[in-house]
């Protein structure tokens, strides 16, 4: 089932903050595995998140950056995008916990 990828506007913004080469990767890997494939079944890199948050349902991870993202229907929407440094998750710049 094809599902439409909408980013908020907070993941746009921390989307522009990545790197051009990161973008392309990151792009590339959203509309591959969270738009052409099931964004509700689980993979090594696409999962629910183990803890309850608020904030988003699943995780996908693309090398050291983590894109957070919930699906209602078919719709997807990435609610954050941060980066993986060593045991914390860095979104714009803060150490954050979901």
């Amino acid at each position: 089932m094809r599902r439409t990828v909408v980013l908020s506007p907070d993941a746009v913004r921390q989307f522009r903050k990545l790197r051009a080469a990161e973008r392309a990767r990151v792009r590339d890997a959203m509309e591959a595995s969270l738009a052409n494939d099931d964004a509700l079944v689980e993979s090594r890199n696409r999962f629910r998140l183990r803890r309850p948050s608020e904030a988003a349902e699943f995780e996908f991870r693309i090398g050291d950056v983590r894109v957070f993202y919930r699906v209602a229907g078919r719709v997807v929407q990435v609610v954050l995008i941060g980066k993986k440094r060593g045991s914390s998750l860095v979104i714009e710049g803060k150490r954050f916990i979901l």
